[in-house]
């Protein structure tokens, strides 16, 4: 009967290997940054204020406060009015934003940040597409 070999053998060699590439990963997927916010083009309110019509049909990105609610009825469409400052602004512009009813779920209140995803349609409002608070 031949003696069973002691030490290290490929298969300890081969699993240290598999171990050490799997904590790799691990680390970098976990640690690698994840991206803030919405991409897209970003909204100029002032821009929006001189000339809507230029606008509409497009989708930009807009962050501001939300300083009234303007509308609101149960299962319905909001509307809320936006405080945004463009770069370079020293006075926000209130805009109108109609947030959809799949968004109901969000509690929006005065005073709060939201980073919104928005369409400019064809009578210039803005509507909602995709919002964050911020």
């Amino acid at each position: 009967m031949p003696r069973r070999q002691s030490g290290l053998q490929p298969a300890h060699i081969f699993g240290a290997l598999a171990f050490l590439a799997f904590a790799g990963g691990g680390f970098w997927y976990f640690s690698r940054q994840k991206e803030e916010g919405f991409s897209g083009n970003k909204f100029s309110a002032a821009q929006y204020q001189q000339n809507y019509i230029g606008l509409r049909g497009n989708k930009y990105v807009v962050t501001g406060i939300i300083t009234k609610q303007l509308r609101y009825a149960p299962n319905s469409a909001r509307l809320f009015s936006l405080a945004v400052t463009d770069d370079g602004a020293s006075e926000p512009i209130d805009l109108a934003v109609l947030i959809p009813p799949e968004f109901s779920s969000i509690n929006i209140q005065t005073g709060q940040s939201f980073q919104l995803k928005v369409l400019v349609d064809k009578d210039g409002l803005l509507r909602a597409e995709d919002i964050r608070k911020s």
